[in-house]
């Protein structure tokens, strides 16, 4: 059920219900949300990036991880491009020749390098965040907003295709790294012409990636092809967590556990609404129950039932996290530590990784959604006013407890529905309330 488009629908899973396929294991947690055994109620793997008293956002958000690896990289290109061609400019010095030409070569070299992590490091990282709104739970409405992708493929690549931007950025560092050197041969008088078609090629692949989204999303509308903002009720929305093996060349190297959260489609049971829900990594079982539980228990018991974890990015808590660790170098008398621990923190630029990781969460995240994105709906609402939960999760609900009460386990129980002889309404297959996502688009 984690495919939106498989050949062939699986059939719908209920709450506690698990299957075995092709080695990994599924297990259903939701429709209906229900409570699980779970002591824990934690956001495990950080997607709640704002919630308040009536709504939660979540979504995948920054993470400096994925800036350190850039940075990484880039000191390992660096190090590389400089030790060699100082090399070469030490034989150059040695036979008396050619010294601007290694020199531009080193340059155009260290460019190329810097412009590709950067391209693929910030610009990409950057267009995808603005390319994934965030899910939107309204606990008082017991709905769920989804951004659902319109079905079917279209002719035009996204603009955060990888593939897209791998070639664009091939061509900028190309472009880029070659014209520093060209430019450097008409500055001697080796070429006669200032490089034009390289400088406008380098120009115009680096100001593809700020034009190319307006425009694919304007021919989008042109096409008919929008994205479109769906309301889901809550107890609709499938949750599940599944483990699959992790592939080497002739074995099997890990088990990756995942948890996903995923609109179903009403008018085509089995399957779900395209390019929509979130999936993402959990340590195990338990932290995929724990994950469900931090979202359950807002939309159920509300904003203080939970503690959102603990913010682990940003130059602050960087500069508290570095401040400990010389702490613990100086209480152990360990100044080889403190050197190690320095040059890895340096290599991988950690302090400029969690310095943009911040900048991102505060002003990359929220361009992924218009301004006005479900303005009125998001309001809180008088409590008279609040949609109570279904008598089917009332009564499941309180069975499960006197459940857990007796020592059973919730991913044991089989269908919680069929457990319990609790019968629960047919789902309707009318298609779900929607409106375009775009701009002035509140509801």
């Amino acid at each position: 059920m984690f495919n939106t488009n498989p050949k062939d629908a699986l059939p719908p899973m209920r709450a506690g219900e698990r299957e075995s396929r092709a080695g990994g294991e599924q297990y259903c947690l939701s429709p209906l949300p229900l409570p699980t055994d779970s002591e824990y109620a934690v956001d495990v793997s950080h997607i709640d990036v704002h919630h308040d008293s009536a709504t939660m956002d979540i979504r995948q958000g920054a993470n400096p991880d994925t800036m350190m690896t850039a940075g990484h990289v880039l000191s390992v290109g660096t190090v590389f491009m400089n030790g060699f061609f100082l090399v070469v400019f030490c034989m150059a010095i040695i036979k008396n020749t050619a010294y601007s030409q290694v020199l531009a070569f080193w340059g155009g070299g260290l460019y190329f390098v810097f412009l590709y992590i950067f391209i693929l490091g910030i610009i990409w990282i950057n267009t995808l965040l603005k390319r994934i709104p965030p899910i939107r739970l309204n606990r008082q409405r017991r709905e769920v907003a989804f951004v659902v992708e319109p079905p079917g493929r279209f002719w035009l690549p996204a603009p955060q295709n990888l593939w897209l931007i791998s070639a664009v950025g091939t061509a900028a560092a190309i472009s880029g790294g070659m014209g520093i050197i060209e430019f450097n041969e008409w500055l001697r008088g080796a070429r006669d012409s200032f490089p034009v078609g390289l400088t406008l090629l380098h120009i115009g692949a680096l100001a593809f990636f700020y034009v190319y989204p307006p425009v694919y999303d304007a021919i989008c509308r042109l096409f008919k092809r929008e994205r479109r903002t769906v309301l889901v009720p809550w107890e609709d929305v499938a949750a599940m967590c599944a483990f699959n093996p992790g592939l080497g060349p002739g074995a099997i190297t890990g088990f990756v556990w995942s948890f996903a959260l995923v609109p179903p489609d009403p008018q085509r049971p089995g399957y779900t609404l395209p390019g929509a829900g979130i999936i993402v990594s959990v340590g195990g079982l338990p932290g995929a129950l724990a994950q469900w539980e931090y979202i359950r228990r807002f939309m159920e018991e509300g904003a203080e039932a939970i503690t959102p974890s603990a913010k682990e990015w940003g130059v602050e808590w960087y500069n508290a996290y570095v401040a400990r660790e010389k702490a613990e170098c100086e209480r152990t008398n360990d100044p080889a530590r403190w050197r190690r621990f320095r040059r890895k923190r340096l290599w991988e630029h950690a302090r400029f990784a969690h310095w943009y990781t911040e900048y991102r969460m505060k002003h990359i995240l929220p361009k992924a959604v218009p301004s006005d994105w479900l303005a009125e709906w998001s309001k809180p609402l008088p409590e008279s006013q609040w949609v109570k939960p279904s008598a089917a999760v009332n009564e499941l609900s309180k069975h499960l407890r006197a459940a857990y009460q007796r020592g059973e386990k919730f991913i044991e129980m089989g269908d919680i529905e069929k457990r319990f002889r609790v019968a629960v309404p047919a789902a309707s297959q009318q298609a779900y309330p929607s409106f375009p996502f775009r701009r002035g688009s509140s509801r």
